[in-house]
């Protein structure tokens, strides 16, 4: 029997809010005691207005997810003299073309993608790029493309969401239930990226509802790849991801008959994990708002959050709109939802609750 395992999908939900308001509790006694010294942070979207993603088609009927201009360096060329041209990507190809010259490149042959890492060679040319890894006949090679940061980085999700979405995972959840190995096989499923989450659909994981298991990538609070023997002796990958679901700490386990796809997904959590962290560095969320954020996430959406927190309504709205301000919410009124790094935070004094 796996930690998710109850007799009922009912009590699986009561445990799940039981757990979850204890996280309130908890708080709210820390706060009486003055144990509390929150860190904070904020969010930063990433619109990429000059980014075309409209459904084009090019003249082999391909879908054309990505159209933009920039300037890169194609194909790993000796001379690193960028040039400008366009750049088009379909779920099947990625295609840097100039005027004279088209590099075409295969979704299928990418190996590495890495953002915000700017090569000494052309640090002098870029102020932000991502260098796409790729195999072409028996050598490997790179490209480097250049931009302004929000197209960059939006045009570094949807190459990673080509490179990895429909592809086939083994996923073992729960791995750990905190530091208690359960005895959980591995289940196969389907793999998709969002920004805020991992899902793998069309598996038997069980998650206590109908809906698939999802990784929420602001509850991560650590992950490393680790190899490991099969029983054929075969030495191979997993991705080890801890994070918090439902008020607990779980590690799950996820593998892939691929190096690439698994290199690429480990990058693909480091970055969004980097870029939360980094968004919930700088803005200071004192205790009052602090007690708001953990009572959003410890309580369903039709409790008097202004009574249960002991406080009057006009207090309450001052609160929400703070954290508004400092997009840690998604609105000031109800429904209200937290952002990831809203959840990031809360999911931060969870670990420090538990300690």
């Amino acid at each position: 029997m796996t930690a998710t395992d109850s007799d009922s999908d009912g009590s699986s939900q009561e445990d799940d809010a039981a757990q979850r308001s204890q996280l309130l509790e908890k708080f709210q006694k820390r706060a009486a005691n003055g144990d509390l010294t929150p860190e904070a942070g904020g969010s930063n979207d990433t619109p990429a207005e000059s980014t075309s993603t409209g459904k084009q088609r090019d003249g082999s009927g391909e879908s054309i997810v990505v159209d933009f201009v920039a300037n890169f360096v194609a194909g790993g060329d000796a001379t690193f003299d960028p040039v400008k041209g366009r750049v088009l990507m379909s779920g099947r190809r990625l295609v840097l073309a100039t005027s004279k010259t088209k590099t075409t490149i295969p979704i299928a042959s990418v190996f590495d993608i890495a953002v915000g890492q700017v090569p000494q060679e052309v640090e002098e040319f870029f102020d932000y790029t991502v260098m796409v890894g790729y195999v072409e006949g028996k050598y490997r090679r790179t490209t480097v493309i250049g931009g302004d940061r929000e197209t960059i980085e939006k045009f570094s999700l949807l190459l990673f969401r080509a490179t990895l979405n429909g592809s086939t995972a083994l996923v073992t959840h729960p791995a750990k239930v905190g530091g208690r190995v359960m005895d959980t096989e591995a289940q196969k499923t389907g793999l998709h990226l969002d920004y805020e989450s991992v899902t793998f659909p069309d598996g038997d994981v069980d998650t206590g509802s109908e809906e698939p298991f999802s990784i929420d990538l602001a509850s991560v609070i650590f992950f490393e790849v680790i190899e490991r023997t099969d029983s054929d002796g075969d030495a191979k990958l997993v991705l080890s991801v801890q994070h918090v679901e439902n008020g607990q700490t779980v590690t799950s386990e996820i593998s892939m008959t691929s190096r690439r796809k698994m290199n690429i997904l480990g990058r693909y959590l480091r970055l969004i994990y980097h870029w939360i962290k980094s968004d919930v560095r700088d803005v200071d969320v004192d205790e009052s708002e602090l007690e708001v954020l953990v009572g959003l996430y410890s309580t369903p959406e039709d409790i008097d959050l202004a009574s249960l927190l002991d406080i009057g309504a006009g207090e309450l709205e001052a609160r929400l709109a703070s954290l508004y301000e400092d997009d840690l919410i998604t609105a000031e009124e109800p429904p209200i939802d937290l952002t990831p790094q809203g959840r990031f935070i809360v999911n931060d004094e969870f670990e420090d609750v538990n300690v």
